[in-house]
């Protein structure tokens, strides 16, 4: 096929295609995507189904955008709800079809697709992209609404779609704790267990202690986009809250002045900015703006974002992370820690 597998890889393809579940967290960067985008070539190649599909769910609009695009540079036809109808799928002769938790269980168009006898029949399995969110987001603190309900009901997909028809949990970090929880909703029974330390040994950790409310911490930042423009290095800055992030972004812009921009561009025009801002309010355009710019050769350099950014997207060449007020947990700053250093090079991520 022209790829080079990592034992685990190979180990969560083989049990996914022979129709078992598999549990799998592996660090970031390690290639979790590629499992499933090959299991429709290679279920095929061993004729185990003529038109082998897979079913991805997946959080985050930009994120289904950024998966439709790589897996179409393997020569694969994938699909997503919302932006593909319901004629263009069932005319497309598709292996990868990427959704929303709400999407697959709420809308009756494709709940009813998954029940079709051509689909059931053609299903090789359901992938579940960034699992720990069933209960990062599926599950609210007493007393409170549910973020995203939905996530705690992917189960019900299996009511759905014909028996014995596996699931792939994909995950960059997860406690002992987290995985039962996950597992148990997703109706797991001896599953097939991948999972790789999340410690990378090209990251290294650094703790700056500040008062509340200032931004000087980052103004070595401002130094180093002045001076080295374009050719600085991409840093992301997490906040905790959406007010975070645009008080983070104005203070930056404060700072840079006319600096802000690639050039020090008189006509100040978006294309050319060097710092972003990037939540779930942030409009699609701006996002995919950012994401083209900061995952490409564009100008931006600096990018301050929530959890939203990031999320299974490929940003190889980000050699600093900064995080913006202590994150909630282990798992959340081994996950955003993770987003430096994805090309194997010497990355920091600071607290």
């Amino acid at each position: 096929l022209g790829f080079s597998l990592k034992h685990e890889q190979i180990e969560a393809l083989k049990s996914f295609i022979f129709k078992k579940d598999v549990f799998a967290a592996l660090p970031t960067g390690y290639g979790k995507s590629l499992i499933y985008q090959l299991a429709p070539v290679v279920a095929k190649r061993m004729g185990l189904s003529e038109n082998p599909l897979v079913v991805i769910v997946s959080p985050l609009i930009a994120l289904m955008e950024d998966q439709v695009k790589e897996a179409s540079k393997f020569g694969l036809t994938a699909m997503q709800l919302g932006v593909h109808t319901l004629k263009d799928i069932r005319k497309a002769n598709c292996q990868l079809i990427f959704g929303s938790p709400e999407a697959w269980l709420m809308q009756s168009k494709w709940r009813e697709l998954l029940s079709t006898k051509a689909f059931r029949d053609n299903l090789l399995g359901i992938v579940v992209d960034e699992v720990h969110l069933i209960y990062k987001w599926g599950k609210a603190d007493k007393g409170h609404k549910d973020f995203r309900e939905c996530f705690a009901k992917l189960g019900e997909l299996r009511s759905i779609v014909r028996r014995g028809t596996p699931i792939l949990a994909l995950t960059a970090t997860a406690d002992l704790d987290s995985r039962a929880i996950i597992q148990k909703q997703l109706h797991f029974e001896d599953a097939t267990q991948v999972t790789v330390s999340p410690n990378r040994k090209n990251i290294r950790f650094g703790l700056i202690k500040v008062s509340s409310h200032t931004f000087d911490c980052l103004d070595w930042i401002v130094r180093e986009l002045k001076e080295h423009d374009t050719n600085m290095f991409q840093v992301i800055i997490y906040c905790r809250t959406l007010t975070a992030v645009g008080r983070v972004f104005c203070y930056l812009k404060a700072e840079l002045g006319e600096d802000c921009w690639a050039d020090k561009d008189p006509q100040r025009r978006a294309e050319n900015l060097r710092i972003g801002m990037f939540h779930s309010h942030t409009l699609p355009q701006n996002k995919r703006r950012i994401l083209d710019s900061f995952g490409g050769d564009g100008p931006c350099r600096v990018v301050v974002a929530t959890g939203a950014l990031g999320m299974g997207l490929n940003f190889p060449k980000i050699s600093h992370v900064v995080m913006y007020g202590v994150p909630e947990d282990m798992e959340a700053i081994l996950l955003e820690a993770g987003k430096a250093g994805r090309d194997g090079s010497l990355s920091h991520a600071v607290i």
